[in-house]
């Protein structure tokens, strides 16, 4: 069962931030971030073989005209399900975006930026919601987890996570690319969905747009199973102080849910806090390769963190071994 600690789950940024960086200063010696190349390549139709079509042409949920656009005559599916898993996975075709937040952003911590421009050449698909506890326990089993509820998020350690798309990728058909988690840019990109504020929604922050905590904690522990807390200042009443099942929260532009909030959700990069000072005026497809046991990017923010730390341009760190109530993941997947 996770524990409620706030050693082991994310950090508070600014806290947080003070506390990683010699660490990371050490790790960033040994291993560089890359920038990949370009690859043009379209998928042939055995790429496809093993995994269903949901929905040939974008739903309603898919509300970005260009990217509409761009799906319906690009020849892939825009909503697929893996045969082995169960996730359904939508199409995200690659672009340009701003990554990291303006210094004028509310909240924003010192390794979102400098912002910088950031060119993704590769499609992909990902996860729709966060990975639910049904879809772990079709593969892996019962395992215990915090907030029960098979249409609840999963809360793996990262070492679980990998094991998982392990199982995953073994039992997939021949010539399938893999399940994996998304890169730190191809995460924002996707989070954004054409957006450059703090959100990717326009309008009033609302508890089915981002899962958050809107009160003042005093101090939290697990007490026989159960969340117990003190407030210095109550929240709402529609904060729900757990994660919310998937789905729940409003879909971005893209068509992808429970992007703010509920968990963070691990990314493939190895965490430097330095690493947008690295990059120049466009830098294509980053990745910050990762060692064992290297801390990696988490991003989102969850159901426990307060409102600025689940914007869009957040950032924060895990260690490999980690297992929280605040930590879960999403997968995607390369043509």
């Amino acid at each position: 069962m996770s524990a409620f600690d706030a050693d082991q789950a994310p950090r508070d940024a600014r806290r947080a931030r003070t506390l990683r960086r010699a660490a990371v200063a050490l790790l960033s010696l040994a291993i560089g971030c890359t920038t990949g190349g370009d690859s043009t390549s379209r998928p042939t139709a055995s790429v496809l073989h093993g995994w269903e079509v949901v929905q040939e042409q974008p739903g309603s949920d898919l509300r970005d005209p260009v990217m509409r656009a761009r799906i319906e005559a690009s020849g892939h599916p825009w909503k697929v399900r893996d045969a082995t898993t169960g996730i359904e996975m939508v199409l995200v075709l690659p672009g340009e975006f701003l990554m990291g937040s303006p210094t004028s952003e509310a909240g924003r911590g010192e390794d979102e930026g400098p912002q910088h421009r950031v060119r993704l050449t590769r499609p992909f698909y990902l996860g729709v919601t966060e990975v639910s506890q049904a879809e772990w326990k079709r593969l892996m089993g019962p395992t215990p987890t915090f907030f029960e509820g098979e249409d609840r998020p999963i809360d793996p350690p990262l070492r679980d996570v990998e094991s998982f798309l392990e199982k995953a990728h073994a039992g997939a058909p021949a010539g399938i690319p893999p399940l994996r988690l998304p890169t730190e840019a191809e995460w924002e990109y996707a989070c954004r969905a054409g957006t450059d504020g703090p959100w990717h929604f326009d309008g009033v922050i609302e508890h089915d747009r981002v899962n958050h905590n809107d009160g003042d904690v005093e101090h939290a522990a697990v007490v026989d199973g159960r969340l117990e807390v003190t407030w210095r200042r109550q929240p709402s009443p529609d904060c729900r102080m757990a994660t919310a099942a998937v789905g729940t929260l409003e879909a971005n532009a893209f068509g992808l849910h429970d992007m703010h909030g509920s968990l963070w959700e691990w990314c493939s990069d190895r965490y430097d806090a330095r690493a947008y000072a690295s990059r120049g005026a466009l830098t294509v497809d980053p990745f910050c390769v990762p060692a064992p046991g290297d801390l990696r990017v988490l991003r989102g923010g969850s159901w426990y963190d307060r409102l600025e730390l689940c914007r869009s341009a957040v950032r924060d760190a895990g260690g490999p071994e980690v297992r929280s109530n605040r930590i879960g993941f999403r997968v995607a997947r390369s043509l």
